[in-house]
């Protein structure tokens, strides 16, 4: 018997367990609104002046971060708007959390009942010890990915508070897979989709292709686990697994269409490398690759505040890779990999996907 441990649904969105919770999420997410709304103006204002200084003062090297921080850490509003954002990220995670452990015998019991119900399936193994790359607490999420094992639920939760509203019925991810790009044969049967987390893109590939069989891997055994159950409820068949990118099992050649959703910027580039090659090779001759993900190559490009919020980010929201990522010519490593590479025209948030396809 499945334990009954929600509040039902609403569309797609399962509710939190309480109204008490909504309603704190509910306030953490007007306060990201109020961020990057009505206080962006004046916090742009603020940076504009601060670079027109410090350009007429000379002697700053505004592609230095050093030179960045000690042009904008200074700034009253500018103190409040990364302490603000780091205090709601950790209010959104703590009250989540408090929740989920504080009955945690019920929503362990809940995923065990999951754990072999079907459509689809879900593998996993809790003795495993992924790299240690993996093992931070990503977003400063307690426990991050792999070490919390309600992490799935507390992840979902958060990130459609993150999210800001735009994503409780996985409109961002459904978004995505509608505009990604097929193999020019038009054969879709085998689908994967590498860094899942908890399955929405996955989901979403089942619903584009139903009559594709689709996978989908994590880090996470939370994740993973999580996802399946949440499939589950949904009625879609997706095959979940506790695998690495870098080293997926699959056979060589074995799927279509491959979609990584924003997972690069979360490795460190050694690891970005491997997982390029391993996608390489289960990709069949003219699948298609499908990157969501951060910008990119933007040594040259990236204005000075960007290179700031970008390194705030990095360090006060737990992205220790995210800084590389968007410094490396991420689509020159495709095409070092083998991938025919191209740039969607589709812009969703601040971020774009690559295509990329191996050659037939």
């Amino acid at each position: 018997m499945i334990p009954n441990t929600g509040r039902g649904t609403l569309g797609r969105l399962e509710r939190m367990p309480n109204v008490d919770l909504e309603n704190y999420q509910d306030f953490c997410e007007g306060v990201r609104k109020y961020v990057y709304g009505p206080l962006n103006a004046p916090i742009m204002t603020e940076v504009e002046k601060a670079v027109g200084e410090a350009q007429a003062a000379g002697g700053r090297d505004l592609s230095d971060i050093e030179d960045l921080h000690a042009i904008f850490d200074p700034i009253p509003i500018m103190k409040t708007r990364n302490r603000v954002m780091r205090s709601v990220q950790e209010m959104t995670w703590r009250s989540l959390t408090d929740e989920y452990y504080g009955e945690g015998m019920k929503y362990a019991g809940e995923l065990d009942a999951y754990d072999t119900r079907g459509p689809g399936t879900v593998e996993y193994n809790l003795d495993w010890e992924p790299p240690a790359y993996t093992r931070h607490p990503i977003h400063i999420q307690p426990g991050g990915y792999t070490e919390a094992d309600l992490g799935g639920y507390v992840y979902y939760h958060g990130t459609n508070t993150f999210f800001e509203g735009m994503n409780t019925q996985d409109e961002a991810h459904t978004a995505i897979v509608q505009a990604n790009e097929i193999p020019k044969d038009g054969k879709v049967e085998r689908v994967l989709d590498i860094g899942c987390s908890i399955g929405q893109g996955a989901i979403a590939l089942k619903e584009r292709f139903a009559d594709a069989e689709v996978h989908a891997i994590d880090v996470g055994a939370p994740m993973v686990r999580y996802a399946h159950k949440r499939a589950v409820d949904l009625g879609q068949e997706v095959h979940f697994a506790q695998r690495l990118a870098e080293d997926t099992k699959y056979p060589d050649n074995h799927f279509d269409v491959v979609n990584a959703f924003i997972l690069f910027h979360e490795v460190p580039l050694e690891a970005q490398a491997d997982i390029l090659r391993e996608i390489f090779r289960v990709l069949r001759p003219g699948g298609i690759f499908n990157i969501f993900d951060f910008p990119h190559n933007m040594k040259d490009q990236r204005l000075p505040f960007m290179s700031y919020f970008i390194d705030v980010d990095s360090k006060d929201n737990c992205e220790p890779f995210s800084v590389d990522f968007t410094l490396c010519d991420f689509q020159q490593n495709l095409r070092d990999a083998g991938f025919n590479v191209w740039t969607g025209d589709d812009q969703i948030m601040i971020v774009k996907t690559v295509y990329a396809e191996k050659p037939a």
